[in-house]
């Protein structure tokens, strides 16, 4: 389950935290109010390519960070099959982003956008607006 967020010098945000609670979490408001910017980061953190233009201040790098909750033993052995500590509960995914290149980590250990691909799997889903309508296609690809 993720518990935190934490986004800086990314898009329109300066920093930001948002923490979230057991259960579904729905993020809702007017347009342009930025919940489409807390979803992009989230991706990002988790290996989508990155657009070069999302960096707010390009002196200075674009940081993601997601905590999760890890109680289950499914992910704890995905860890354990990559060599990644996982004594804690929680497991933190951090994303630095730079004009030229990115870095990620799981735990502090820097690893390759696979590897985040792959755990991030079985940590979390993302349901946006009309995904629901692919559903309806009687022909799809």
């Amino acid at each position: 389950m993720l518990l935190n967020l934490h986004v800086k010098n990314f898009a329109l945000i300066e920093e930001c935290e948002v923490d979230f609670n057991k259960g579904l979490n729905i993020l809702t408001g007017e347009t342009g109010a930025g919940k489409s910017i807390i979803i992009d980061s989230i991706n990002y953190a988790l290996g989508a390519k990155v657009p070069k233009d999302v960096i707010r201040n390009p002196e200075e790098p674009a940081l993601i960070e997601l905590i999760f909750d890890i109680d289950n033993e499914d992910i704890r052995e995905t860890l354990r099959d990559m060599e990644l500590d996982c004594d804690e509960d929680t497991i933190v995914i951090s994303r630095k982003i730079q004009s030229q290149r990115s870095t990620s980590k799981i735990n502090g250990e820097a690893v390759s956008a696979s590897v985040v691909k792959t755990v991030a799997e079985k940590l979390l889903d993302i349901h946006g607006q009309h995904e629901h309508q692919s559903l309806l296609n009687k022909n799809p690809g």
